[in-house]
């Protein structure tokens, strides 16, 4: 679906593999259950929820985190302080990450994406830069691109080894002599 083409920092790599550890037995658990569905609907219902876990996490620990930020920065000094990275935070970069791409794949609605993605990154700016939150709507976004761009192709190469599209081409290659 296009996970590996996005860029991810060592932290929120990983989160990335624990996530996808602890996730894909859930997932075929779910897949089992709901044989009817299409993969790439239930990710995106598997996402969808655990986007919404992760934003409750990161607005309930987020406080708290910044006051230890502030206290390390304080007692070591604001270089040092720098070092102090957040679960929560790469945890809400990661799932939304994966989230955007998956909207992207499945075909949900641009402005309902980045609605989301300005909302999630207005979340993760938190000193209120609007540079910093446009870098994450930008990485959003990015990763919903991808979705879209990893979709067309899938769908291409689907079309392209159709039986209907082979025998055309056959039919149309011996009509006009190419062989």
């Amino acid at each position: 679906m296009g996970l590996s083409t996005l860029d991810f920092s060592e932290h929120e790599q990983t989160f990335l593999d624990q996530f996808i550890t602890v996730s894909a037995p859930f997932f075929d658990k779910i897949s089992q259950h709901r044989p009817d569905k299409l993969s790439q609907d239930l990710i995106l219902g598997l996402l969808t929820k655990s986007h919404h876990e992760a934003l409750d996490n990161y607005q309930i620990t987020e406080p708290k985190a910044a006051e230890l930020k502030a206290m390390f920065s304080d007692q070591v000094g604001a270089e040092h302080a720098e070092k102090f990275t957040e679960l929560s935070h790469d945890e809400l970069i990661v799932i939304s990450m994966l989230w955007f791409l998956t909207q992207g794949f499945t075909g949900i609605d641009y402005s309902y994406a980045n609605d989301h993605a300005l909302e999630t990154a207005g979340l993760l700016d938190d000193e209120q830069q609007t540079e910093e939150a446009e870098r994450y709507r930008t990485r959003f976004m990015q990763a919903y691109y991808t979705g879209i761009e990893v979709a067309k192709k899938q769908a291409r190469q689907q079309a392209d080894s159709s039986p209907f599209y082979v025998t055309l081409k056959k039919h149309l290659k011996r009509l006009f002599g190419n062989k």
